[in-house]
């Protein structure tokens, strides 16, 4: 790993994830300064300040590495690691004052994501993970569930941001997996989502047009703890997916929903 330990750059992306998560916790009473306002989103002052404060820890100790953030790129084609930052996850909950949103930061070599971090700072949980080590929150090690049918699983997704340009296809989607499952439930934070998955307390996770910041971190972690991660790229737009996650028994289940109303 280029003489960096994976603990090592785990390590950094704890305390970046920290940082940034505990800028938003100390500045609550700033959640509505927006930069920019749209029909399904909202852009925050805190955004762009969480971010900032994540790449101060990262560069402090990597100072050659890339940067790849929700809020900005520091591109280096010359770096051999990129850390993929998305400074909160789960803005709309922030800004109204909801408990349901993380930082995450997660660190990729060669393209491939080695290292990530995702903070729940209300809920004071670090789920973490590299590619050598188990799934953790808060050092303790967490394992996806055992469910065994789609009829019986509890699946977390979310409403594209773009679904106002085509309401159909997202809708049926969302039909899809409750006419198919046993809950559905849309929580506004896919990082957080996908770390539920790791720990078993939901069972799969679907969600269409999301970033690789969202997924990066959170993606890796739970496939350290024993999820399949299914991933679709979007041919119009770079780092965007549908990103299907869940224990073994049921990926195909989601795919299989998927693959019908696309």
């Amino acid at each position: 790993m280029n003489d960096i330990s994976l603990n090592h750059l785990l390590d950094v992306a704890i305390c970046a994830a920290e940082a940034a998560g505990k800028h938003a916790m100390a500045n609550l009473g700033r959640r509505k300064e927006a930069t920019a306002v749209f029909d399904h989103d909202i852009k925050l002052v805190l955004d762009i300040e969480c971010q900032e404060v994540a790449e101060r820890i990262i560069a402090s100790e990597f100072p050659d590495h890339a940067i790849l953030g929700e809020e900005r790129a520091s591109p280096n084609p010359a770096a051999s690691f990129e850390w993929i930052i998305d400074p909160i996850d789960g803005t709309m909950n922030f800004s109204h004052g909801m408990e349901y949103w993380c930082s995450s930061v997660a660190v990729r070599s060669n393209r491939k994501v080695v290292a990530g971090c995702v903070y729940a700072p209300v809920f004071d949980a670090f789920y973490t993970a590299h590619i050598e080590q188990e799934a953790r929150r808060n050092g303790m090690p967490i394992r996806v569930s055992g469910t065994r049918h789609l009829q019986d699983a509890l699946v977390v997704t979310g409403l594209s941001k773009l679904m106002q340009a085509s309401r159909e296809p997202h809708l049926d989607l969302f039909r899809m997996l409750a006419n198919n499952t046993k809950k559905v439930r849309i929580n506004g934070a896919a990082a957080l989502d996908l770390c539920r998955v790791a720990d078993g307390t939901a069972d799969g996770f679907l969600e269409t047009d999301i970033h690789l910041w969202d997924y990066a971190a959170a993606g890796l972690i739970a496939e350290q703890a024993g999820a399949t991660l299914a991933l679709y790229p979007r041919k119009d737009e770079a780092n965007a997916a549908t990103v299907l996650c869940a224990n073994p028994h049921l990926i195909d289940g989601l795919r299989a929903i998927y693959t019908k109303c696309v």
